[in-house]
């Protein structure tokens, strides 16, 4: 045991010394903010302005106040306030002039070491130990990932550490089951909890693992799917899910519950009001505003459509829902228009709209592309069905998808909104395929997924 926690600890070492190096001096591209020059203060005055520079501007405000002023009460309405409490504590602790983004980024670097050191440990049962150590590293291969997760222009953003505790949850939710220790179930929670804490998407994608959640509990409870699963399975995998889907609803009743007593409603953001509003404006209203991005994501499709309904700010949410029901195909042949623009887009995009990719922009994306529909496929194999963790992966990889077609359907297209599901695309292949070429002698030995 003492050897198997030097050997993990090992290996979280070398990746935190790679993935630091990644985020210090590798620069995918041009023109990003200084890591060691930018302070908060930097953010808020930077002339592009951006989600960055409001959240900085919030956690300044809670550093100098212990709480946001009334004047900035605003930012907490359109986003959650765990990466604005993450810096506005970077703050506190080392003063006004803290290095902020040189701070995130060691934060990030140590989020994500323990990703792969856990993506490492899942996978040392199924392959050699050199092959398991690498395959964690292949997520960084790509400049998106790069970019998104630790250079200066990702970790300001803040979904680098939502997406960081997304991971960590996937992973000891395969642990709760494998191993049949609850804990692990009650960490994933948490972690569920604290990535919806630090991007609002994921309190989307929370709903849809509650969703799915509650019917693969009665599917395995009640029908034929029990079948399907080794008995010493069934009872933790249906623990699992209940206990990661109580502990993150509890974790995140707090905000809800501030939400409730400060605006009168427990929404965990209060952006759906936008979104209707700029769904019944005019492309030039839009465009006279500074939202040609939303156009150009398709963010005004009910004016589009009906051409009636064009300023009627009032009734918006009634005529989003009714144009939608109404003219599907219309509305999803508006979307598939431009979606691919936005996919394969590069890195270097300006202003939220997408930008022509480079060979190799189109190549990473591609991959990305590949890496989806192969995911699909290999979880309907037997290999991958007959593994105690295949009805969990079942379970996440339907509330992710379910829940992106909610979030594409609704909102305009940004080219940074498609950057997770590339990436955690990419990492549920590496997991399914690291399970499906796993040698056929070690299909049974599925009680502990470390070899001890």
């Amino acid at each position: 045991m003492k050897a198997r926690k030097f050997e993990l600890l090992t290996a979280g070492v070398i990746y935190f010394l790679i993935l630091l190096g990644v985020a210090l001096w590798v620069r995918d591209i041009p023109n990003q903010p200084d890591a060691i020059g930018f302070t908060l203060r930097h953010l808020i005055e930077m002339p592009s302005g951006g989600d960055y520079s409001h959240f900085a501007e919030a956690a300044a405000d809670i550093a100098k106040n212990r709480w946001i002023s009334s004047a900035n009460d605003w930012i907490f309405n359109l986003w959650p306030p765990g990466f604005i409490l993450l810096e506005a504590f970077i703050v506190t602790v080392l003063g006004p002039e803290a290095h902020v983004i040189l701070v995130l980024q060691i934060l990030a670097a140590v989020l994500f070491a323990i990703v792969l050191v856990l993506f490492y440990e899942l996978m040392i049962k199924f392959m050699a130990r050199k092959i398991a150590f690498v395959l964690p590293l292949l997520i960084f291969a790509f400049p998106l990932a790069r970019v998104f997760l630790l250079q200066p222009t990702g970790v300001i953003l803040g979904e680098t550490f939502a997406v960081g505790f997304f991971l960590i949850s996937v992973f000891l939710v395969i642990f709760s089951v494998m191993r049949n220790k609850i804990r692990y179930a009650v960490y994933a929670g948490l972690c569920l909890a604290l990535s919806a804490y630090f991007r609002s998407q994921f309190e989307i994608i929370l709903l849809a693992m509650t969703g799915w959640g509650v019917l693969f509990i009665i599917a395995i409870t009640l029908t034929f799917l029990r079948k399907s699963i080794d008995p010493k399975f069934v009872a933790p995998i249906v623990k699992t899910i209940a206990i990661v889907l109580l502990t993150s609803h509890a974790v995140t009743a707090p905000w809800r519950a501030y939400h409730w007593i400060y605006q009168d409603n427990p929404s965990w953001v209060q952006t759906s009001d936008l979104v209707f509003a700029n769904s019944v404006l005019t492309s030039e209203q839009l465009n006279n505003k500074g939202g040609e991005f939303v156009v150009a994501g398709g963010g005004n499709l009910v004016c589009r459509i009906v051409s009636t309904t064009c300023g009627d700010t009032t009734n918006a949410k009634s005529l989003f829902i009714k144009t939608f029901i109404s003219h599907p195909i219309e509305w999803y042949s508006l979307k598939f228009g431009v979606i691919g623009a936005y996919w394969f887009s590069s890195i270097d995009f300006k202003k939220n709209s997408p930008s022509m990719g480079t060979s190799r922009d189109v190549t990473g994306n591609g991959l990305f592309l590949i890496s989806l529909i192969a995911l699909t496929g290999l979880l309907l194999t037997r290999k991958v069905r007959s593994h105690g963790s295949w009805i969990l992966l079942v379970w996440v990889n339907a509330s992710l998808f379910s829940a992106y077609m909610l979030i594409f359907t609704v909102v305009h297209f940004e080219v940074r909104y498609f950057f997770f599901p590339k990436i955690v695309g990419l990492v549920m292949f590496l997991i399914v395929a690291g399970l499906y070429f796993r040698p056929m002698k070690k299909i049974d030995a599925l009680n502990d997924v470390t070899a001890k």
